[in-house]
């Protein structure tokens, strides 16, 4: 067995390994610079988050992952930035990972960024002047970084006494204003304003634990808070308000499975569907019912919250209706979060859970019914 196939079946530990084999192989599809930058606080360069950051670390350069990890963006003391960079480096070093240090205000640093990462060293990018030409948002707008993450021992955003998972750009500035934040995550939430003042793509930023790091980059779940920018969610009567190729692909691409040619021969109730169908959620009639026939979002954007705003954005217009899911669909458990009630089924078609949402008790029955028997739209 290769090296890369063990760290797979141990990312097992974080969430299910064909999860962890996606997510590793698009990482690796995309330009070594961009897959992810870590901004760390001074206080994860300390034992024991620096023990779990090296070990994260460690793993990833064993998927031939090159995150570019920032030292000194979120703090003042040059000489501290310097002393914890040379740390960084040198327990890198004796873990096994390749690294490089460069100072921001070095002379072609981005060039040198590229270099360093496609020769599939980590590059260590010490910013001793963090208000300097080569800020944070200079960096973040020559290397174009999918993923913002900002380690902090805080490990996430709290809301009324509890972990927020996610936020919009357009949240931020009312959550600032109720509630509490530690020195730590004010530097976060500005960061994040500034940067998103000049964002020309698409990114998200994740403040997170070390000790949380994988399961934020290899399941949907994370453990951290996701802040990212709201979708436009695009709504229609018919399949023709729709592009046709454009729903085929991205209904195939996310069930893995290709559409019955009688697909869209059934008349569409209600559609709601991302801008760029990176999501959507379309319903069809059964037995007099709204059917949730088909609620997806792309495998490249699940965990970003996209399913939230389809979720809620179909809702608002289709206030009572049935679905169901088969039994070992993962995302049964945020379906239970969402529905009134659910129940199993088993017929000719296979297992089911058929779940509800708005209707009356006298028509659960019925419903239930109408929802096993729904056909199936995918070829065998």
């Amino acid at each position: 067995m290769s090296v890369r196939e063990t760290v797979l079946q141990s990312l097992s530990a974080v969430g299910a390994q064909h999860e962890a084999k996606f997510y590793a192989e698009l990482f690796a599809r995309q330009d070594a610079e961009t897959f992810a930058m870590l901004v760390l606080d001074p206080r994860c360069l300390k034992d024991p988050l620096l023990e779990a950051l090296i070990t994260a670390l460690r793993i990833l350069a064993n998927l031939q992952l090159t995150p570019l990890l920032v030292v000194g963006a979120l703090g003042d003391e040059r000489t501290a930035t310097k002393f914890q960079a040379q740390r960084l480096s040198r327990d890198l070093d004796r873990s096994g990972v390749r690294s490089a240090k460069l100072n921001t205000a070095s002379y072609g640093l981005i060039k040198e960024v590229r270099k360093t990462a496609v020769q599939g060293k980590m590059p260590i990018l010490e910013m001793t002047d963090r208000r300097g030409k080569m800020n944070l948002a200079a960096l973040v707008s020559e290397l174009q970084p999918k993923k913002i993450i900002f380690l902090q021992p805080s490990g996430g955003l709290n809301q009324n006494g509890m972990r927020l998972a996610n936020l919009t750009v357009a949240e931020l500035p009312s959550f600032m204003e109720t509630e509490n934040f530690s020195a730590g995550q004010v530097r976060f939430l500005d960061c994040v304003l500034e940067l998103e003042t000049s964002a020309k793509a698409k990114r998200s930023y994740i403040i997170a634990s070390p000790l949380n790091l994988l399961s934020e980059l290899f399941t949907t779940r994370g453990s951290g808070t996701l802040i990212r920018r709201g979708i436009t969610v695009k709504t229609g009567d018919s399949f023709k308000d729709f592009s046709k190729p454009d729903l085929t692909r991205a209904l195939e691409t996310a069930f893995d499975k290709r559409l019955k040619e009688t697909f869209y021969e059934t008349p569409l109730h209600k559609g709601f569907v991302e801008a760029d169908y990176q999501g959507g959620a379309l319903f069809i009639e059964q037995a007099g019912y709204p059917y949730l026939s088909k609620f997806f979002v792309s495998r490249e954007t699940r965990g970003d919250g996209i399913a939230r705003d389809i979720w809620d954005a179909a809702c608002a217009e289709v206030p009572a209706f049935i679905w169901r899911s088969r039994m070992g669909n993962p995302f049964n458990t945020w379906y239970m979060r969402q529905c009134d009630g659910m129940q199993r089924t088993n017929n000719t078609s296979g297992a089911w859970r058929v779940f509800w949402k708005g209707l009356d008790a006298a028509q659960i029955g019925d419903a239930i019914k109408a929802a096993a028997s729904a056909p199936d739209d995918f070829e065998a």
